[in-house]
């Protein structure tokens, strides 16, 4: 029964905090810059210089985004393993069938009611 509670609210933070990074923005922005680099390689228009002055910078654009990615992701590793130090069998339960189930219903039933019209 703790670990439901516990996979509840760890969810629902984790959920707070995507949404307050702004994750999904960061990853919609990185394939943005992928399209563009595919378009820039299809283009026969552009020079070469040209080519590789923009390949340059939407390389760095992408390593930054990419950076936040990696850091976001780090943070809710960390603290999934933080919260297993006290409640052992945490990550194991999470990593389960039901686990995952569980915290799927309820990030979408949190998302449903925190974005519904009252």
């Amino acid at each position: 029964m703790i670990n439901y509670l516990l996979i509840i609210i760890t969810s629902i933070c984790i959920y707070h905090a995507v949404k307050f990074i702004k994750l999904i923005k960061i990853l919609n922005s990185n394939l943005k810059i992928f399209k563009q680099i595919i378009i820039l390689l299809k283009d026969k228009t552009t020079s070469d210089l040209k080519k590789e002055k923009l390949i340059l910078n939407y390389s760095k654009l992408l390593f930054i985004n990419s950076l936040k990615v990696i850091i976001v992701a780090i943070v809710i590793l960390s603290c999934l393993f933080f919260v297993n130090m006290f409640f052992t069998s945490l990550i194991e339960y999470i990593l389960s069938i039901y686990g995952i189930i569980l915290i799927t219903v309820c990030i979408y039933i949190y998302h449903n009611i925190l974005n519904a019209k009252l």
